[in-house]
C-alpha cells in the first residue's frame, strides 16, 4: 500500500488486490451495520432517500457500541436532550454515512480507466467524503479493539508488532483472539496512514487555493 499523491488532477494511492478487497469488505460491513444492506448486492437498503423527515416516536441509542460510536449521544449529561436530538437527526446522519461509504465502495470496486491496475483513484470532488468514510471505518475498528485515544492506538500498534499476544493498556471493548487482534490492528494502522496522506493533500490544496485567491 502506498499513500495518496496528486496525479493527473486526481488523488491516487496504490492498493494491491488483497488490500483493496480487505478495505472494500470492511466498507461493506460498516454500511451494513448502519442499516444500508450489503453493498455487494448492489441493492443497498438505505434508511432514507435523502428527504428530511420527522420521527414521532422516541429513538433508542444503537445497541452495538460500534454503531453508537458512529452515532454518539449529543449530550452525555442530559438523556432527554440526547434522545430528542437522536429522534430528529439520526436517520439523516445514517443516510449520509451510508452514501459516503457507498461511494468509497464504488471507487474501490471499479478499476479506474487509464490507470495501472493497483491504482486507487479518488476524484477531487469525492475526496472529503472518502476521508470521512475512512474515519467511520477507523471508528468501528477502534471500538472493536477498545481504542479510545491516539496514544493508546500507537501503543497497541507498536506492542503487537513485537508480540501478537499483547493487550492494550485499557480493557478492550470485546475479547479478540491474538490473530484477529493483530489483523484488525494492521488494518487500522493502514487506514490511518491512508487517510492521513489524503487529508494532507486536501489541506495542501486548500492552502494553495487560498494563496491563489488572496494573491
Amino acid at each position: 500500500m502506498r499513500g495518496f499523491k496528486r496525479r493527473r488532477g486526481m488523488y491516487a494511492a496504490r492498493l494491491d488486490p488483497d488490500e483493496r478487497d480487505v478495505v472494500a469488505a470492511l466498507v461493506a460491513d460498516v454500511a451494513d451495520l448502519l442499516g444500508g444492506g450489503r453493498l455487494e448486492s448492489r441493492i443497498p437498503v438505505s434508511p432514507g432517500d435523502g428527504t428530511p423527515r420527522m420521527r414521532i416516536e422516541p429513538l433508542p441509542p444503537p445497541s452495538d457500541p460500534a454503531v453508537r460510536r458512529l452515532l454518539p449521544d449529543a449530550s452525555r449529561d442530559d438523556p432527554e436532550v440526547a434522545a430528542e436530538f437522536r429522534r430528529l437527526t439520526e436517520d439523516d446522519l445514517r443516510a449520509g454515512k451510508i452514501a459516503r461509504l457507498t461511494r468509497l465502495w464504488e471507487l474501490l470496486s471499479t478499476p479506474a480507466a487509464g490507470w495501472r491496475a493497483d491504482a486507487f483513484v479518488v476524484p477531487p470532488q469525492d475526496a472529503q467524503d472518502v476521508a470521512s468514510a475512512i474515519t467511520d471505518l477507523r471508528l468501528v475498528l477502534a471500538e472493536r479493539l477498545g481504542i479510545r485515544t491516539d496514544d493508546q492506538a500507537e501503543r497497541l500498534y507498536e506492542a503487537l508488532l513485537d508480540s501478537p499476544n499483547a493487550q492494550p493498556a485499557d480493557e478492550p471493548g470485546q475479547i479478540l483472539d491474538p490473530d484477529a487482534r493483530r489483523y484488525l490492528v494492521a488494518v487500522y494502522g493502514a487506514l490511518s496512514w491512508l487517510q492521513e496522506s489524503l487529508v494532507d493533500l486536501l489541506l495542501h490544496d486548500l492552502r494553495a487555493g487560498g494563496r491563489a485567491t488572496s494573491g
